[in-house]
């Protein structure tokens, strides 16, 4: 230790000490100010600031922390809520058949020399981009599938190709957007020679019995219809009931003096982002790649965050307020049924899941969420809905 000290100085080793001594010394002195003042409550991770860190010497930090606040409810029963009408509809039911069929469809070429580009085909072309007469970098492919009406091209393009031959080439004249990852081309007029090989068009099942045979275990078309709106008629109820939730979760918060942490509001908002950043991970594609092919903006993204944060944070603590007052509680029986419904999520034994989310310490995490649920349920029963 000598020998690091003259070498480095002693404050090599500060960072570690510091470290080991912070969060214990922090704990300890919470519950102290708990023993004095019961309705001090910490909500949030704190942050820390190191006064005096010296060897020989008292170390000496302040640790800085959001706590419960008292929030004045409004009159959250009798929540006036519109109704939303739960009918399925004719419409519905064919959009759903018609999905149906564009997954049983087959595709094929068309070789009739009087084919033309239509929308949903797959025309395959070769094209070259020019600016002022010279070829541009990436502005060239050969046998590239574009799909009509993916708007996956640059604006105005697909558009152009829509009404071509079989064989056609045709100059195309578009115009980049003015946010382009390519600022040489942002907002820049440009010429596309494109010719169409091939035509590839889906052919759609026809909708009759047979139809109905193959894509379920009805044997009439009339029937599967039948069990088609039983079920878009359970999806769109609980669609329903969510959207009441959020709802009366957002007037509550609105009648109440609730004001959200900021450090709160920040954790809730990198939640959101990491979220975002797991689903396009797993389409295979980074956050960043998304906005460059979209021409999207990071800060859009993350003052989206923010707001879905902020008022997340107040909906919880209302919840959690409305719930003390009202003397709803998690009981095991009610934490023992929610790791049965994720033992079905994870398609694993309950117990493994119990065991998984008390390794990880998110036991705490599940029970809120109870929570919530059961704040949500009895405002709703208390709404008036019409």
């Amino acid at each position: 230790m000598a020998v690091i000290e003259k070498m480095y100085g002693p404050e090599v080793f500060y960072e570690d000490a510091a470290n080991d001594l912070i969060m214990p010394k922090y704990v300890e002195a919470v519950k102290e100010l708990i023993a004095q003042d019961e309705t001090f409550q910490p909500i949030a991770r704190p942050e820390f600031d190191i006064e005096q860190i010296e060897k020989g010497k008292d170390f000496i930090f302040k640790a800085i922390v959001d706590t419960k606040q008292e929030i004045a409810l409004g009159d959250y029963k009798g929540i006036e809520v519109e109704a939303i009408d739960g009918e399925v509809t004719d419409k519905e039911i064919d959009q759903y058949l018609d999905m149906m069929r564009g997954k049983q469809a087959t595709v094929r070429e068309l070789t009739d020399a009087d084919a033309v580009v239509e929308k949903w085909d797959v025309a395959n072309i070769n094209f070259t981009g020019k600016k002022d007469g010279i070829e541009f970098e990436g502005g060239a492919a050969r046998g590239y599938d574009l799909t009509i009406g993916s708007g996956s091209f640059i604006p105005g393009f697909e558009e152009q190709v829509e009404g071509m031959k079989l064989g056609e080439t045709r100059d195309i004249n578009v115009t980049f957007p003015e946010v382009y990852p390519a600022e040489e081309l942002a907002g820049k007029a440009v010429v596309f020679e494109v010719t169409v090989n091939a035509i590839k068009r889906k052919q759609l099942a026809e909708l009759n019995d047979e139809f109905a045979k193959d894509v379920s275990n009805f044997e009439t078309l009339e029937e599967y219809k039948a069990d088609i709106k039983a079920t878009l008629t359970e999806e769109k109820a609980a669609e329903i009931q969510n959207r009441y939730k959020a709802e009366v979760a957002q007037k509550a918060a609105e009648l109440s003096d609730v004001v959200a942490p900021e450090s709160m509001v920040k954790a809730e908002a990198e939640n959101f982002m990491n979220d975002i950043r797991f689903q396009f991970a797993q389409q295979g594609i980074s956050l960043e790649q998304y906005l460059q092919l979209t021409n999207g903006n990071m800060e859009d993204i993350e003052k989206e965050c923010n707001m879905r944060a902020e008022s997340a944070v107040k909906e919880q603590l209302v919840f959690e307020a409305i719930a003390e007052k009202e003397g709803l509680e998690v009981t095991d029986e009610d934490l023992e049924a929610e790791f049965e419904n994720l033992s079905k999520i994870y398609n694993q034994p309950a117990e493994n899941v119990k065991n998984m989310f008390t390794q990880r310490g998110q036991v705490g995490l599940v029970k809120r969420n109870i929570l919530m649920e059961k704040v949500a349920a009895f405002l709703l029963e208390n709404a008036k809905i019409g």
